[in-house]
């Protein structure tokens, strides 16, 4: 956007910088070994050293509340310098003024910062100091998104690296690629069985949890930069609770799918022809009433 890179920013222990709410007060236990002298237990006015408690004065990583506060402690220090928190996605803050526009994506303590000039990107990071965010420069790499600035001003989005370590984990690594995410899978005897809890010794058989793992991870990728297997990874998750063998089959089909095509890339860049309508193509194909649940036309893709 704008023709400029967008650079990424990062606040170490950003939990830890948000205070506690005054109307609830949390009480630290002193851990042991930790030496306190007679001369402090007199001052503060208790007998033995396990009499003493310590009051929280900032957030500390692991209480259910730290992720708010932090939130809140960030939206804070972005709207005293004037940013603007959109209302359609709250993660998103905007600064405009005569001289441009600023544009802030948020994602817990990762930052992404863009703008109509580099002067205000840079100064984006100087207001910031208040919380030390880093300045790590041009982003290249964002919540295991790759992310390559092109020359004709646009990005190439991919997740080649998170696919081949899903495949990875799951023993997929070296299966043969298919062509497309979700087919209509022939049902054989023993397909219909539930997925084990645990892990068979001496056998290697999918268990549930592997399943839904496997699932979890489509749900990412179709979130992030692989929008073409979000069918087919939605359609896998509704088994997550008891899945069967021909579920596991249909899930491995995706993997499959996503090793023979991990290099595809998501091109972001200005429309060249903005007096032009966009013109948008779209392909299908569909079956006839097989679905054996509601009968809707699912096995090919769009």
């Amino acid at each position: 956007m704008w023709g400029i890179s967008a650079k990424h920013g990062d606040v170490p222990s950003a939990y830890s910088k948000a205070f506690t709410e005054s109307k609830y007060e949390i009480h630290l236990r002193i851990l042991d070994g930790v030496t306190v002298t007679q001369e402090t237990l007199d001052r503060i006015g208790v007998k033995e050293p396990d009499q003493l408690v310590l009051l929280l004065g900032r957030i500390l990583y692991g209480l259910k509340h730290a992720g708010r506060l932090w939130h809140q402690l960030l939206c804070d220090t972005l709207l005293k310098i004037d940013f603007v928190q959109c209302i359609h996605d709250p993660c998103a803050f905007y600064k405009a003024d005569e001289h441009g526009m600023t544009i802030v994506g948020v994602y817990v303590d990762d930052l992404l910062i863009t703008g109509t000039t580099v002067e205000r990107i840079d100064q984006f990071f100087t207001d910031m100091k208040v919380l030390e965010l880093k300045d790590l420069g041009i982003v290249e790499k964002f919540l295991g998104m790759r992310i390559v600035w092109t020359k004709e001003g646009g990005y190439c989005i991919d997740q080649e690296q998170a696919i081949e370590e899903v495949l990875e984990k799951h023993g997929l690594a070296e299966a043969n690629p298919v062509r497309v995410a979700i087919s209509e899978v022939q049902v054989i005897e023993g397909d219909n069985e539930l997925l084990k809890q645990k892990a068979v010794r001496l056998h290697r058989v999918p268990t549930i949890k592997d399943f839904q793992c496997l699932v979890g991870s489509f749900l990412w990728l179709s979130r992030c930069t692989r929008p073409d297997i979000s069918f087919a990874g939605h359609r896998a998750t509704r088994r997550s609770p008891a899945p069967t063998m021909q579920d596991y089959k249909l899930a491995k089909n995706i993997a499959r799918y996503l090793k023979g095509t991990k290099g595809l890339k998501l091109h972001l860049r200005e429309y060249s022809e903005p007096q032009s309508p966009i013109r948008i193509v779209s392909f299908s194909d569909a079956d006839f009433v097989a679905d054996n649940e509601d009968r809707k036309p699912v096995s090919a893709g769009v």
